[in-house]
């Protein structure tokens, strides 16, 4: 443990607890977060051993594999003020049996650094925020500690689009936030864009670092590295969305940036979804950059069961019944990426639920939980539910979401949810 093996030598609680400090330490490391944070108030050892890296990492990686510790954020950005909810699927209403509780985590929602920002990213439970005017913040969810990021200054008339992504450095065994902007850069003849990436590792960095990054040689219509897009991250890299617009047509990618080495690697989009006519926005619609950022919003990217990157798209099919009476039904695209093969596979099931029949695409929003199953949040006039899709067996699950006190029908888009987990990594 290092440091807090030395702290822990040289303080008299520890003998009075009669136990030996590997079995101590051991037993806090089961422990949730939020008891930690109260436990460091106990002592000097505590204090010591819950802010030490190494037992932070410790934590960490039991956290991963305890389903108890892991949930998902809904974070809803109102115009007066954010709200977050925290939703635990070992955890149900009281009152109402099969409905899952949603936790207001009101202590985000009186921070003031919060109002205007963004919340696009999370890694293992620490989410990542940030502002148009280049202020990032990264905030530990289950400890309520954060940090707040040197801004970067952009030295242009025009704002700038940034796009913040926090992933883990397993080498380091230190979290980095990877800044992505761009900007109009007019020229005598035309207008053109400037694109530039920054990296800081959190709780050692002093400053940013500009970083040699480039897959993004967008042309005429800019690009799709903002708040829109859609971003995951999976052990030891961060995916996103990439928009290479100097082919005829546009095609896309997903770009790889693995956090360690600061390098990046281009995967394809599936090439069947700029073939079909199922999917009619990718193709020679694609410069149109609003449609384009819609299309992505709903093409999210997720870990899947055994960490594997996919596709995830809800589309709906007119069907005639044989009694003449025309249905929709509601089907699930699921492509997963095979590294072994470089190829993509496709899985596309029907959603049998009883809510599938009214989910408007853009009312959904993606994620997964501990083990990997598909999460979609519904979002309607009345109430939020929850399906879960098991890819293995295929089979759905449903649960009503209680707790939740503002919907907003009129703004689905500002109604966002993460995969989190209990974590006690100190940040500084």
């Amino acid at each position: 443990m290092g440091a807090s093996e030395k702290t822990a030598a040289g303080v008299s609680t520890l003998p009075l607890l009669h136990l030996p400090q590997d079995i101590l330490v051991e037993i806090l490391s089961n422990l949730p977060a939020k008891s930690l944070v109260r436990f460091r108030c106990v002592s000097k050892f505590f204090y010591a051993l819950v802010v030490d890296h190494g037992f932070g990492v410790m934590h960490r990686s039991l956290s991963l594999k305890l389903p108890s510790r892991a949930g998902i954020l809904i974070s809803i950005s109102s115009r007066s003020s954010p709200a977050y909810y925290t939703i635990n699927f070992s955890e149900q209403n009281a009152q109402r049996p099969g409905m899952l509780q949603a936790n207001r985590l009101a202590y985000l929602d009186s921070e003031p650094f919060l109002k205007g920002s963004l919340l696009r990213s999370s890694s293992d439970g620490l989410i990542c925020l940030s502002k148009p005017n280049g202020d990032v913040v990264v905030c530990n969810v289950s400890t309520g500690q954060r940090i707040s990021l040197p801004r970067i200054q952009f030295h242009s008339p025009h704002r700038p689009s940034i796009c913040a992504q926090l992933g883990f450095n397993s080498q380091s065994k230190r979290y980095k936030v990877l800044m992505s902007t761009w900007m109009f850069a007019r020229g005598k003849w035309s207008t053109s864009f400037e694109y530039k990436h920054w990296v800081l590792t959190v709780g050692v960095d002093k400053s940013w670092r500009e970083i040699n990054y480039s897959p993004h040689p967008f042309e005429g219509y800019g690009s799709l590295i903002d708040s829109d897009a859609t971003s995951v991250y999976i052990d030891g890299f961060i995916y996103s969305y990439n928009w290479l617009t100097k082919a005829d047509p546009p095609s896309f990618h997903i770009v790889a940036f693995e956090v360690g080495s600061e390098s990046y690697s281009l995967i394809p989009f599936p090439a069947e979804v700029s073939l079909s006519q199922e999917y009619p926005l990718v193709g020679y619609l694609a410069p149109f950059r609003d449609k384009c950022r819609d299309l992505l919003r709903d093409f999210a990217l997720l870990q899947v069961d055994g960490g594997r990157l996919a596709i995830v798209f809800v589309r709906k099919i007119g069907h005639l019944s044989y009694m003449d009476v025309w249905t929709h039904l509601s089907y699930m695209d699921v492509w997963t990426w095979e590294i072994s093969k470089e190829c993509w596979e496709k899985i596309t099931m029907i959603i049998p639920l009883e809510e599938s029949i009214d989910i408007p695409h853009r009312f959904l929003r993606y994620t997964t939980n501990h083990v990997g199953e598909i999460v979609l949040l519904c979002i309607n006039r009345e109430r939020f539910s929850i399906l879960i899709c098991n890819l293995k067996s295929e089979v759905w699950r449903q649960f009503d979401v209680g707790g939740v006190e503002e919907f907003p029908t009129l703004c689905p888009e500002d109604v966002r949810i993460y995969r989190i987990m209990d974590n006690v990594f100190s940040l500084e």
